[in-house]
C-alpha cells in the first residue's frame, strides 16, 4: 500500500515538473525570472517530497534521505546570505546533508552498517572545518580534521575487536593530528623527537599485546633511541650525544640477550654499539693535544677492535649451549687486529695480511692436533 501511494505521489510530481519544464522550453514560462527566494521554496518543497517518500517506503530505505537533505541544504544555502551569513560557512550545509543519511544508516543497524560511520564522521569533520575555516587557526583546523577522521576507525574496532585493521588508520591519523598543534609550541628538536616516538609506540604495543612478538622490541627501541637524539643535541655536546646514543642503541640488544638466552645473536650489535660508545667516552677524556697522536689513535683503535673481539669471544664460550662455535674465527681475527693496532699505532692497517696468515697457520696446526688425538 505504501509503495502504491509513493508511486502515485511521485507520478503526479513528475507530471507537474515535466509540464513546467516543457512550458519553459516552449517559451510560455521564463524560469530565469524566478527570484532566489522562489528557488529556495522550490528546493524546500522538493526536500519535503523526498522526506515524505522516505517515511512512506519505511525508515530502512535511508537512500531517500540523500535527495531530501541535499535539496534542503540548497534551500538553506540560498537563505543564509539574506540572514547576513557569508564566507566559508556557506559550504557547510551541503556537506552536512550528505553526512546525515550515513548517520541514519548506522543508527538503524550499527552492527551491520558499521562502515557507514566512516563517511558520516569524515563528512562531519569536513563540515566543521568549513564552518570554522575563517575564524580558527589553520593548525587547529588540520588537527581537528585528522583527529575526527581517526575517531570512526576507533569506533569500528571497538564495535568488533576482530576488525583490528581499523586500529592502523585510527592510530596513524590520531598521531598525525597532534603534529600541527604541537608545532606551534615545540621547537624543531622537540617535534622531531615526538614524531619518532609516535612511530615507535605501535611496535611497543605489538609486543605488549602479544609477548611472542619479540621482534617488535627492536624497531621500537631503535626508533625510541633515535627520538632521543634531537633532545640530547639541545642539551649535551656533540661528543656526549654520540656516546649516549651508542649506549642506548646497545641497551635493547643487551636486554634481548640477557632476557632470552636463545637470542644469542643480539650480543653482536650490543657489543659493537657498546664498544663504539666506550671509544667515544675515552676520546672525550683525552686532552686535545694528546688525542691526535699516532700512539693514541692506535690505542683507541686497539681497544675498539678488542671490544669487537670480546663480543665474539663471549659467543664462542657459549658454544656448548648455542650454535656459536664459528665465533672463534672473527674473535681471533679481531684480537690479532687489536694487537697490531696497539703495537704499530694508526699504521696497523699496513700489516693486515698478518691476520689471514696467522689464521691459516692456526687452522693447519689445529688440523694436525685433531688427527693426533
Amino acid at each position: 500500500m505504501k509503495a502504491k501511494v509513493s508511486n502515485i505521489f511521485w507520478g503526479i510530481a513528475l507530471v507537474l515538473a515535466g509540464g513546467l519544464l516543457l512550458a519553459n522550453t516552449l517559451g510560455y514560462v521564463d524560469m530565469n525570472m524566478l527570484h532566489a527566494q522562489a528557488w529556495m521554496w522550490i528546493f524546500a518543497a522538493g526536500a519535503a517530497l523526498f522526506l515524505v517518500t522516505y517515511f512512506l517506503n519505511g525508515i530502512q530505505q535511508w537512500g531517500w534521505l540523500f535527495p531530501a537533505f541535499i535539496l534542503a541544504s540548497l534551500a538553506l544555502t540560498i537563505a543564509l546570505p539574506d540572514m547576513g551569513v557569508d564566507g566559508s560557512i556557506l559550504g557547510a550545509p551541503i556537506l552536512a546533508a550528505v553526512a546525515i543519511p550515513f548517520f541514519v544508516a548506522f543508527a538503524l543497524k550499527p552492527r551491520e552498517r558499521w562502515w557507514a560511520l566512516i563517511p558520516a564522521w569524515v563528512l562531519t569533520i569536513v563540515t566543521l572545518t568549513t564552518v570554522f575555516a575563517d575564524s580558527v587557526n589553520g593548525n587547529w583546523i588540520g588537527s581537528l580534521f585528522l583527529l575526527g577522521t581517526a575517531l570512526p576507525f576507533l569506533v569500528v574496532y571497538l564495535l568488533k575487536r576482530s576488525r583490528w585493521w581499523a586500529l592502523i588508520p585510527a592510530y596513524t591519523l590520531g598521531a598525525i593530528a597532534t603534529y600541527p598543534v604541537l608545532s606551534m609550541f615545540l621547537d624543531g628538536n622537540m617535534m622531531g623527537a615526538y614524531v619518532l616516538f609516535t612511530i615507535a609506540l605501535p611496535f611497543l604495543g605489538v609486543y605488549l599485546m602479544n609477548r611472542t612478538h619479540r621482534w617488535a622490541l627492536i624497531p621500537a627501541s631503535i626508533l625510541g633511541v633515535i627520538a632521543l637524539i634531537p633532545l640530547f643535541s639541545s642539551i649535551f655536546s656533540a661528543e656526549s650525544v654520540g656516546a649516549v646514543v651508542m649506549f642506548l642503541f646497545a641497551a635493547p640488544f643487551f636486554f634481548v640477550y640477557f632476557r632470552w638466552k636463545e637470542q644469542w645473536w643480539a650480543l653482536i650489535p650490543a657489543g659493537i654499539f657498546a664498544s663504539i660508545g666506550v671509544i667515544v667516552v675515552l676520546s672525550m677524556l683525552l686532552p686535545a693535544n694528546v688525542g691526535e697522536t699516532s700512539f693514541m689513535n692506535g690505542l683507541l683503535n686497539g681497544i675498539l677492535l678488542a671490544g669487537f673481539g670480546l663480543t665474539f669471544g663471549i659467543l664462542w664460550l657459549r658454544r656448548k649451549s648455542q650454535p656459536t662455535n664459528w665465533a672463534k674465527y672473527p674473535a681471533l681475527c679481531l684480537f690479532v687486529a687489536a694487537a697490531l693496532a696497539l703495537v704499530f699505532g694508526e699504521n696497523y692497517w699496513k700489516f693486515w695480511p698478518v691476520i689471514p696468515l696467522l689464521l691459516g697457520i692456526w687452522l693447519v696446526v689445529a688440523s694436525f692436533l685433531k688427527k693426533k688425538e
